[in-house]
């Protein structure tokens, strides 16, 4: 049960909210979906979809007929597609329509700079190392980056800074790092600027949401006379809209998807890091170190999102990241000699484990609800 279900219904039982006006009630906070909101998912769903399948068409029908394609007719049907997706873009910009169209416009611009790219290496054979590629991908569309302002652009361009990390450090010495403990630097580089840029995605989004709750909070003359007369005829004042808002910027204060993206792949980054460093035995001084910045990005992730937000997937993360790592280190002392009483504890373990971070997300969970709920309201008290 949603948030929003919750507070009509703690109206309802208050008798603060009049029974016929549950149903305005629960369009205003978004309890069920409008027409318009399915038209408009449906609308972006198969828009997006479109476009990733004609991009991919265009990769798809060059790889099947390499052989029977000259160089001209390649390199025109890629950089053809690029003009034309560019020259869309501009001309969408002087009408100034259509952002989420122009923004996809310009995801389909990098992702066909990529296989123009990997076009060029592969027609003349260039020899660059992989990691070129990547970063010179990167480096191209980073305007583009900047411009469009897009959750999913952004996310191409972490991955590509990922990528050139993880293959730049494959082929060179990092800073002089011998090739023993070059795969420690290498996910540790990679674990740092995951967390650095899942810190920036909190920043970004976090700032939206709070200019977005300024102008609410300036807005309650106008929203008071949508609201007041359709919701609920008891609510009279501005004081009681502050509690429908309030509860309203509760239902909605979730994060941006692209923020669990990106902090899904933190947590792999920094679960990865822990457990292969532990299993190495090169050194107890880089296990150290590896522990050290896990516990680091535990205590973060507690403060973050349990001591000053509470978002229960993000500390669903954390849970999943803490059992995997436990249960990895017990594992290898449990299991030396694969006995199947060494089993048999770690799965208790593992049982257990799991079973507290349920109970635990669980209370978590209702002391939010607890908080989200608008326990000034008294029926027939006047605010």
């Amino acid at each position: 049960m949603t948030q929003s279900r919750r507070t009509i219904e703690q109206l309802l039982s208050q008798g603060t909210l009049p029974i016929e006006k549950a149903d305005t009630a629960a369009l205003f906070l978004d309890v069920y979906p409008s027409k318009r909101t399915w038209l408009q998912f449906f609308d972006k769903a198969l828009l997006i979809i479109g476009a990733v399948a004609l991009v991919l068409s265009l990769v798809l029908f060059i790889a099947y007929n390499w052989l029977y394609m000259g160089k001209l007719a390649k390199f025109a049907l890629v950089e053809g597609a690029l003009v034309i997706t560019i020259a869309l873009y501009v001309a969408l910009s002087f009408r100034r329509r259509f952002a989420f169209v122009r923004q996809l416009l310009l995801l389909i611009a990098s992702i066909i700079t990529g296989s123009l790219l990997a076009l060029f290496g592969q027609v003349y054979q260039t020899g660059a190392d992989t990691w070129q590629l990547f970063f010179g991908w990167a480096v191209l569309i980073t305007p583009w980056v900047i411009i469009a302002r897009f959750p999913a652009l952004w996310l191409l361009w972490l991955g590509l800074i990922n990528a050139v990390t993880l293959f730049y450090i494959d082929t060179s010495l990092f800073f002089g790092i011998g090739y023993y403990y070059q795969d420690f630097w290498q996910f540790t580089v990679i674990t740092v600027i995951n967390f650095i840029a899942f810190y920036l995605w909190l920043i970004c989004f976090e700032d939206k949401r709070g200019s977005g709750l300024s102008n609410l909070k300036t807005s309650n003359l106008s929203l008071s006379d949508l609201s007041l007369s359709s919701v609920t005829t008891d609510i009279t004042t501005n004081s009681k809209l502050d509690t429908f808002n309030l509860a309203s910027t509760a239902a909605k204060s979730s994060l941006h998807w692209s923020t669990y993206v990106v902090g899904l792949l933190s947590t792999y980054t920094i679960t990865y890091l822990t457990i292969s460093t532990f299993f190495d035995n090169k050194n107890i001084l880089l296990f150290l170190v590896a522990v050290s910045l896990w516990l680091g990005w535990c205590v973060f992730m507690h403060w973050r999102f349990r001591k000053r937000t509470t978002d229960l997937l993000m500390l669903t993360y954390l849970s999943g990241s803490v059992i995997a790592v436990v249960v990895f280190i017990l594992g290898k002392a449990l299991l030396s000699d694969f006995d199947a009483g060494g089993f048999l504890l770690l799965g208790l373990v593992l049982i257990g484990m799991s079973s507290y971070a349920v109970v635990w997300l669980r209370k978590v969970a209702r002391l939010k609800k607890e908080n989200n709920v608008p326990h000034t309201i008294v029926k027939g008290e006047q605010l």
